[in-house]
């Protein structure tokens, strides 16, 4: 028989054991701990729209707001209240999406490799397969390092030039952007423009003979149960690849839950591995603060004395998509203030704040999904 006081004395060096091991791990954040920090949008006055957070497999906070906004081709802005529901303006994001789907097509060889002279693929226009600009690869447009003179507001820029404005009429995107000047060698130094995404994406449409519309549905959208969507398209009916798509935040979280994954959604390899490990790696750098990868950006930030990758998407007026594997964090943020690089800055702060929480956990349990 089971002695009386043996089994207390265990009962009570158990319990000990799990104040002990309480003391030790890091506590989790409460619902309330989140919305504090999310409290900053409002004592700031952002004009953000919505922010969601997702660790493992959980969002844990999730806020939308009104805000100014203002479509592509609008010349003023008016208040709107956004909802889960509601499609926002990605910008620049979009250019992350076709980096994913370069890949996807890639591995099948349904498109050029990555060292293919761009030149090869146009032979119509012979009098810019010429050096050095016929030793512009593939690989040269993912990574906006083509040489090309080219000027375009972005992260790491400041300008009212804007070299992006004839995509939306031009009828040849190669000759708009091969037309331009030489500056530096291939591959040598970034130089962030619209047009190479835009040349990406007529690239992919020359060579699988399918509108690009159908390819990412296809190829991305599906496999991750997005279904409400919208791509802008230029004077002309084509796509604005370089800015045109709109998503709910919700769907932008999975594709930062896909990347996440390395690829994977709900146990299927939508992108290859190899490829999202390739196209969120530092291959040119855009600023002391800011790498790039295949039309993806890359940073480090420390917080509590830990370094941690961070991979983004980043669109004109505020459109945030963090990635950061080291804590299995996901963040997505959409803003209303268009050519206000300041607003980049704040989000910033904000993000700051979240990774700060995030890193004071214990990693949550990683969940299929």
């Amino acid at each position: 028989m089971r002695q009386p006081h043996l089994f207390c004395l265990r009962a009570w060096l158990g319990a000990l054991v799990l104040v002990m091991l309480a003391t030790l791990l890091p506590a989790q954040a409460s619902e309330a701990d989140w919305d504090r920090v999310l409290d900053r949008i409002d004592a700031e006055r952002l004009n953000v729209h919505s922010v969601l957070v997702m660790r493992g497999d959980r969002v844990v906070a999730e806020r939308y707001r009104s805000g100014q906004d203002r479509g592509l081709y609008s010349l003023w802005s008016s208040c709107r209240h956004f909802g889960p529901d509601d499609l926002h303006d990605m910008r620049s994001i979009s250019k992350s999406v076709v980096g994913l789907v370069y890949g996807v097509l890639l591995a099948r060889q349904q498109v050029p490799g990555l060292d293919t002279p761009v030149a090869s693929l146009y032979p119509e226009h012979p009098a810019l397969d010429q050096p050095p600009k016929n030793t512009i690869r593939i690989r040269d447009l993912l990574t906006m390092s083509a040489g090309l003179a080219w000027d375009e507001p972005s992260p790491v820029r400041r300008t009212t030039d804007d070299d992006q404005t004839p995509l939306v009429w031009t009828g040849s995107f190669y000759s708009t952007v091969f037309g331009r000047e030489a500056v530096t060698r291939p591959g040598e130094a970034f130089v962030y423009s619209g047009g190479l995404t835009s040349l990406l994406v007529d690239v992919i449409e020359r060579s699988t003979g399918r509108p690009w519309t159908e390819v990412v549905d296809t190829e991305l959208f599906q496999p991750l149960g997005i279904q409400t969507w919208t791509w802008g398209r230029d004077l002309r009916g084509r796509p604005l690849a370089h800015a045109g798509l709109r998503l709910r935040p919700r769907d932008l979280l999975k594709i930062g839950a896909l990347v996440l994954q390395g690829g994977q959604w709900q146990g299927r390899q939508v992108v290859p591995s190899a490829w999202v490990q390739a196209t969120t790696s530092t291959h040119v750098r855009a600023s002391d603060r800011l790498g790039y990868g295949y039309q993806w950006w890359t940073s480090e930030h420390t917080t509590a004395g830990r370094s941690l990758a961070v991979i983004q998407a980043i669109g004109n007026g505020g459109q945030r998509l963090f990635v950061v594997p080291g804590l299995d964090l996901v963040v997505v943020m959409t803003a209303g203030d268009y050519g206000t690089p300041d607003i980049l800055a704040a989000e910033d702060g904000v993000f700051a704040s979240l990774l700060a929480l995030a890193a004071r956990e214990a990693p949550p349990a990683a969940t299929a999904r």
